[in-house]
């Protein structure tokens, strides 16, 4: 029986697509992804960072030490439109921006000291120990959410300069706190509780521009690839 030319040239056309390099059926590729994060460079005005692409189904991203911006794949296949991953890296440049890698330096060795401290005045009991390890651990866990809220302001403002659509990195964190919002290395358990940072989020978008309207994620519509 003779093969129909329109079936070959369906799977040619198939073969030929499969075999190119970035296309993919999901919406953030890794070609979407360097390209927002040299938007995000070129406005915020910064040396764009190296970038690489983490093979990890864990959806995150991260700067490391100031100096590299890595994305996961996990994170890639949950979010749903360019402007997500946009705000998302948007909200890694406002670590970078306003050099909360360094304060951050500082924190740690100041709270190391002050524990060093006050582990001696308590005789280095185990009680004392317990003491500093909790009061050092909420320091820190402190110090990160208001870094982290800073973060978000930093992404929400620089999607306005670059007259981006602003909602992106809502809509991003929506879909991370459907998916557990754990986020590694980086710490999400040390970011502020989902609602608090959605609303905060929320209310510096409508502090800019009062009619732009949010599209929340549904609850019930669960984005997580199985």
């Amino acid at each position: 029986m003779p093969v129909k030319k329109h079936v070959i040239w369906f799977w040619a056309v198939f073969l030929l697509l499969a075999g190119i390099p970035g296309v993919s059926n999901a919406a953030v590729t890794e070609e979407t992804v360097r390209r927002a994060w040299n938007e995000v460079a070129e406005i915020a005005r910064m040396e764009p960072l190296p970038l690489s692409i983490e093979n990890n189904a864990v959806p995150n991203a991260w700067v490391t030490n100031g100096k590299s911006v890595t994305v996961t794949t996990g994170l890639m296949d949950i979010l749903a439109r360019e402007e997500e991953i946009f705000g998302i890296l948007s909200h890694e440049a406002g670590h970078v921006m306003l050099n909360h890698y360094a304060s951050a330096v500082t924190s740690n060795v100041g709270v190391g000291v002050a524990g060093i401290l006050l582990g001696k005045a308590l005789g280095g009991s185990v009680v004392g120990d317990i003491a500093i390890s909790i009061g050092s651990n909420l320091a820190s866990a402190g110090f990160s959410r208001e870094k982290e809220v800073e973060a978000d302001d930093f992404a929400v403002d620089l999607a306005f300069k670059g007259g981006k659509d602003p909602t992106g990195i809502y809509t991003a964190l929506e879909r991370l706190a459907r998916h557990g919002g754990k986020l590694q290395p980086s710490g999400f358990n040390s970011h502020p509780p989902d609602d608090r940072r959605l609303l905060h989020v929320k209310n510096r978008i409508h502090a800019r521009d009062p009619n732009i309207k949010i599209t929340e994620i549904p609850k019930s519509n669960e984005t997580k690839k199985k």
